[in-house]
């Protein structure tokens, strides 16, 4: 049910709503399933921040299908550990957004047709106690115990590949 790509893909991002990106075209996918996907977040300001988002462009929660909550399912039951064996993560939060779809200045998705174009997608956090190392970054969590604190924080795209790597060696992957 798990896939994941061998090799990353060539990056080949959807314009119109980044999320919808296939992850044919997405080197920072985790892995994927018939209807949902789970990629790299993009800031690495907690230790193996991912983002779930359905495969389908979906506005709403209650716009999901029956097989798309029952893989949602499926999928968080086997995301939420894998977490917390690659990174010791005692605590996992998930946090659905929509908010950027309505900002007024830069929003993501862009508007459709002069109106927000919001997909749905969760941010699945590993929470620390205290400042973990993985491969010389060190990655602190100020906000234990209270909601997490995004912040922007890059990191090399070796350290990207190898977070990448630690999630998915924790879960039943189908390598294509």
């Amino acid at each position: 049910m798990f896939r994941a790509f061998l090799e990353p893909p060539e990056l080949n991002l959807n314009r119109e709503c980044v999320t919808c990106t296939p992850p044919e075209g997405d080197p920072e996918t985790i892995f994927f399933t018939d209807h949902w996907k789970v990629l790299l977040h993009p800031s690495q300001c907690g230790l193996g921040n991912v983002l779930l988002a359905s495969r389908r462009h979906v506005p709403r929660m209650a716009d999901l299908s029956t097989d798309e909550w029952a893989e949602f399912q499926t999928v968080s039951e086997a995301l939420e550990p894998s977490l917390e064996q690659a990174f010791g993560a005692p605590l996992i939060n998930m946090q659905y957004q929509r908010n950027w779809a309505y900002r007024t200045e830069n929003p993501d998705p862009p508007l459709k047709n002069g109106q927000p174009n919001p997909h749905i997608h969760w941010h699945v956090t590993p929470r620390h106690p205290r400042p973990v190392e993985f491969m010389g970054t060190v990655f602190d969590d100020p906000t234990f115990g209270e909601p997490f604190e995004w912040r922007e924080s890059q990191v090399p795209l070796e350290v990207r590949r190898a977070i990448i790597r630690q999630i998915q060696v924790q879960l039943p992957i189908t390598l294509i």
